[in-house]
């Protein structure tokens, strides 16, 4: 026998723990396949459900509820689900601004290097270590993403970049002393 939502909303606002475990119970999964359709991530939909009622519950948001439970409860997590793909827009953003700015510096760095003749700068390359060798060849010389030469490379994208700067650095240094 299904108990009526407002029944069940006047016994949670009178403290009835029993009544909140029913509305959880109720609307748990059609609220859960709802986030998963917006945010098509099974496991942060299921967290953002969960969260949901957890705040429910901790802040007695319950007290506010004016409208019926599962307009409420459908409300909420479509909100929700708009707040989480907003925040998705804007660090996608952020990492492609940070992305643009590294490449933008190392073609920078890549421009610093003089072009000396008789290839004084390949022959400085050839005797670096194999990683820093590979990185730098990969990123100045094949102009290829941070990202796809940790790839290539096996290694972590921060690895990469101390590889670089580690060959740029033995690069300004050998190339000063042979000026």
């Amino acid at each position: 026998m299904e108990i009526d939502d407002q029944i069940l909303l006047d016994q949670l606002k009178g403290g009835d723990s029993a009544a909140y475990e029913l509305i959880f119970k109720k609307y748990y999964k059609v609220l859960s396949v709802k986030a998963y359709f917006m945010l098509e991530d099974d496991m942060e939909a299921e967290d953002l459900v969960q969260n949901l009622f957890i705040s429910i519950w901790q802040k007695e948001l319950f007290l506010g509820i004016n409208t019926s439970v599962k307009a409420y409860l459908l409300r909420s997590v479509h909100n929700r689900c708009l707040t989480v793909l907003r925040d998705r827009k804007v660090a996608v953003r952020k990492l492609n601004e940070y992305t643009e700015q590294q490449h933008q510096q190392a073609e920078k760095e890549q421009e610093m290097l003089p072009q000396k003749e008789g290839g004084e700068v390949e022959r400085i390359v050839e005797e670096l270590p194999f990683q820093r060798q590979k990185a730098f060849k990969l990123v100045y010389l094949e102009d290829k993403k941070y990202k796809e030469a940790a790839q290539e490379m096996g290694l972590s994208v921060n690895s990469v970049k101390t590889h670089l700067k580690l060959a740029v650095r033995a690069l300004q240094k050998k190339l000063i002393n042979f000026k």
